[in-house]
């Protein structure tokens, strides 16, 4: 069958990475985003961590948890309703809840069990590790590390932390837990640049609640600008008005509800 072919007025043609439009579309993208975003959006990911972690580790222990705990947990770790109601699947809750006793076990490894973890709970590698990871990091924020697809995203080579760190070198691995223990420098060097960049100020991003959302935060936002600048680098600026802010991007990103906000 014949495919329609594309709207070219919505499809800018381009010339490459080097295209100085592309540049002037992140740095527009950029514009949006301020400290205070930074830590408004922290402070928020710190507040659901003191909510849910409690009820995660009653879960972890057995626990049946409270009626909608479940829910709000799959809602926190993934990016889409679509992936949130994947993990709320009857069946896929129920292997997943019986294999995250084993996620949480310190006598194991992180990889180790991260590996188990999945095997066990026959989910898309990508999901099953946005929520191990996901668990991980509301029990203990300073000693586990996000793996989300628009981190690291080994499936199609994409995500913000090859593109900070100018290549995806450093993020191959013989396996899933040895990938996920080579994320932490790149997570470490975002948390630099965050500082660096003046969005993290110091006091933050030493917070011992605080930090380690900081950093979700940063790179959040970095990969909203990201995404924001090579929207608006290829399509047309009508079709860009229905794009979300940077700040509202990295919100969805993180899970984190839509804030109302006036648009120009």
């Amino acid at each position: 069958m014949k495919q329609p072919s594309r709207p070219s007025h919505l499809i800018k043609p381009k010339t490459g990475p080097e295209d100085p439009e592309l540049q002037e579309t992140l740095l527009e993208g950029l514009g949006q985003v301020a400290p205070d975003d930074v830590e408004a959006i922290a402070t928020e990911l710190a507040a659901r961590r003191e909510r849910l972690a409690p009820l995660v580790d009653a879960v972890t222990s057995g626990g049946a948890g409270e009626p909608d705990f479940w829910h709000e947990l799959t809602r926190a770790v993934t990016a889409t309703a679509r992936q949130a109601e994947a993990l709320c699947d009857p069946a896929a809750s129920e292997r997943t809840r019986a294999a995250l006793p084993l996620l949480v076990a310190e006598g194991m490894p992180v990889e180790e069990r991260l590996e188990a973890f999945i095997a066990r709970c026959g989910l898309d590698t990508r999901l099953a590790l946005e929520l191990a990871t996901g668990v991980l990091h509301l029990r203990a924020p300073w000693h586990y590390w996000l793996w989300t697809r628009w981190l690291w995203d080994a499936r199609y080579g994409t995500g913000i932390l090859p593109l900070l760190a100018s290549s995806s070198h450093a993020l191959e691995g013989q396996s899933i837990g040895v990938q996920y223990r080579q994320l932490r420098p790149l997570i470490a060097l975002g948390a630099e640049l965050g500082r660096n960049s003046g969005l993290i100020c110091a006091d933050l991003a030493d917070d011992p609640h605080i930090g380690p959302f900081a950093t979700d935060a940063f790179l959040a936002i970095a990969y909203s600008v990201y995404l924001y600048g090579i929207t608006n680098w290829r399509l047309s600026r009508e079709f860009n008005r229905l794009l979300p802010s940077v700040p509202q991007l990295a919100r969805r990103l993180l899970g984190l509800p839509k804030l109302a906000e006036s648009r120009p």
